[in-house]
């Protein structure tokens, strides 16, 4: 297994509903990104939110990710493919250069 250790602070959103508008966004919490870690068929991002740890495992082929740009300037968005989670986190070069796999998948 591969592993970045990494500290960046990102949001990440877990909506607890398969219907919802952007009002209804559940659970939107600030995290700190505190390491990744390369797994076969996968990754895991270990985060630190203000309550608990959370471990979040996102799966080759079911997740999306992009950088897009902000109010803030670029951020790495990484998501579920069912969209029910989802964090937005800085566009580090480190970070991007470790996913890069994951996202030249995409279509």
């Amino acid at each position: 297994m591969e592993t970045l250790s990494i500290k960046l602070n990102g949001i990440a959103v877990d909506v607890l509903s398969d219907e919802w508008l952007d009002e209804d966004v559940i659970n939107k919490s600030p995290i700190i990104l505190q390491k990744v870690e390369k797994r076969k068929g996968g990754f895991t991002l270990y985060m630190k939110a203000p309550t608990e740890n959370i471990e979040w495992y996102f799966s080759r082929g079911l997740t999306i990710i992009q950088i897009k740009q902000g109010s803030k300037g670029k951020f790495l968005h990484i998501e579920h493919e069912d969209g029910l989670y989802w964090v937005d986190l800085p566009a580090h070069p480190e970070l991007i250069k470790f996913l890069k796999e994951f996202m030249e998948e995409e279509g």
